[in-house]
């Protein structure tokens, strides 16, 4: 083999390890997403109508009257 030839099987080679290197990011980032949409489907949303609990953001103000902020 030439050294010409096995430069361009090393760099070949540098090309298949750095895309190898992009999938297994690309799965982290699924994995990262699948997490999230399951965090999402087991998590109460106060913000949802039917929601049975009270936060502060949605319970009602004491006494009725307009407070500034």
């Amino acid at each position: 083999m030439s050294e010409s030839q096995l430069k361009k099987v090393l760099k070949e080679n540098e090309a298949l390890k750095a895309q190898l290197e992009r999938s297994t990011t690309i799965l982290k980032v699924s994995e990262a997403c699948e997490s999230l949409q399951e965090y999402c489907t087991k998590t109460a949303d106060p913000f949802i109508p039917g929601w049975t609990g009270e936060n502060e953001w949605t319970k009602p103000l004491k006494g009725n009257v307009c407070s500034v902020l």
